[in-house]
């Protein structure tokens, strides 16, 4: 329930064991979650109204004072119901936490997905591009800026290949429907239909490892100052590459590369709202992007862990943006967690975020997160 987490197994044993049956059936279901608080110290307040996670794109280029905040808006609750049928199970999950972005503290749907077996899933949860199996257990709420991460409704059909392997292919929201810009320069963005995306996973003994390709479509239309409007139907793919290598008994080295053209909704953090750009001529194209991460999980005892790594995101795309559009944005985080009891544990994380505006110029950022989690089951 927990993204790319690596849960510890008398947690994991335990919450299973709270599974209930309902009188007269063969249904089992499950209401899980847990309760988080976060200390956050940050040398710079981060620009915007999302401050409860650390954003590099965030990052303020002028003045700004430190900030301390109290959250608790990544507290989450997890709703499961399994079905047994001959052709291999019905379940449905529903997801929330607080952390609906620029509202506060409020109820926010994460997933409310439904599994036919192992091979149709409908409804909203992880993006298909996205590989959740492999995400590093960072403490802060985003994590990595250059990972893909996306968690959308989808309609996604699963074939076994044998030896481990398994092929999807997956209809997604396209979620383009946006607009950015200012009084010289305006684009906005539609989606002609949804997203097609399909991937390759193997999971094998100590390796976890996936390929994923995806194909959108989608019009943009800019106004310019200094040229007529201007409306491009433009074509968006992109490639991502990940894997999870089992390190001895206890460690994982986890490494994700991603790029495409006008795929930037998809990536973890943002250079850019539209991610298009106008050339010398006045035609529309797609921001090329870049990102990765390189992360690694140790546990030193048996209830000490840290995750750390490093994690970026740039374009090398030419042409006329918005002033704030960035060129690259970089992540860093290390943290220490230590499990006190088999429901509670402690951590603490530090985060360095550095963001590159077009013009050059530079900006970063550092925070200090404290964090207590308490399972609910």
């Amino acid at each position: 329930m927990e993204r790319g987490a690596q849960a510890d197994a008398s947690l994991e044993e335990r919450i299973k064991a709270k599974a209930r049956t309902i009188e007269g059936t063969d249904t089992r279901y499950l209401l899980a979650g847990y309760l988080q608080l976060d200390g956050l110290w940050t040398r710079r307040r981060l620009e915007g109204d999302e401050r409860d996670t650390f954003l590099s794109s965030a990052i303020p280029f002028g003045a700004a004072d430190p900030e301390t905040r109290l959250s608790i808006r990544a507290s989450q609750f997890n709703a499961i119901v399994h079905t047994p049928t001959t052709w291999g199970g019905f379940v449905a999950h529903a997801q929330a936490d607080l952390f609906a972005y620029d509202e506060g503290a409020r109820p926010n749907l994460t997933q409310l997905a439904l599994r036919f077996g192992e091979w149709l899933t409908v409804g909203k949860t992880y993006s298909t591009f996205m590989d959740d199996a492999g995400w590093p257990a960072a403490l802060d709420y985003n994590g990595p800026s250059g990972a893909v991460f996306s968690r959308q409704f989808i309609v996604r059909g699963s074939v076994p290949l044998g030896g481990g392997l398994r092929l999807e292919a997956a209809l997604e929201d396209a979620q383009a429907n946006e607009s950015a810009g200012g009084p010289n320069f305006s684009v906005s963005a539609n989606g002609e239909r949804p997203d097609f995306v399909a991937r390759l996973r193997y999971e094998g003994e100590g390796l976890h490892a996936q390929l994923a390709g995806l194909s959108r479509s989608v019009t943009y239309s800019a106004q310019l100052a200094s040229l007529a409007n201007v409306r491009q139907k433009v074509s968006g793919h992109g490639v991502s590459a990940s894997a999870a290598l089992q390190v001895g008994s206890d460690d994982r080295l986890l490494v994700q590369w991603n790029q495409g053209e006008g795929i930037g909704r998809y990536f973890n953090d943002g250079l850019s709202d539209l991610g298009a750009v106008v050339d010398a001529g006045g035609t529309l194209k797609p921001l090329r992007l870049q990102g990765g991460y390189l992360y690694y999980e140790r546990r030193w005892a048996e209830r000490w862990t840290t995750t750390a790594g490093v994690s970026a995101l740039r374009t090398e795309s030419d042409g006329l943006r918005p002033p704030a559009d960035l060129q690259r944005i970089e992540y860093v985080s290390a943290n220490l967690v230590h499990r006190l009891r088999t429901d509670l544990f402690v951590g603490a994380e530090v985060l360095w975020g550095r963001a590159e505006r077009v013009d050059g110029s530079q900006a970063d950022d550092t925070r200090l997160q404290l964090t207590a989690r308490y399972y609910l089951y």
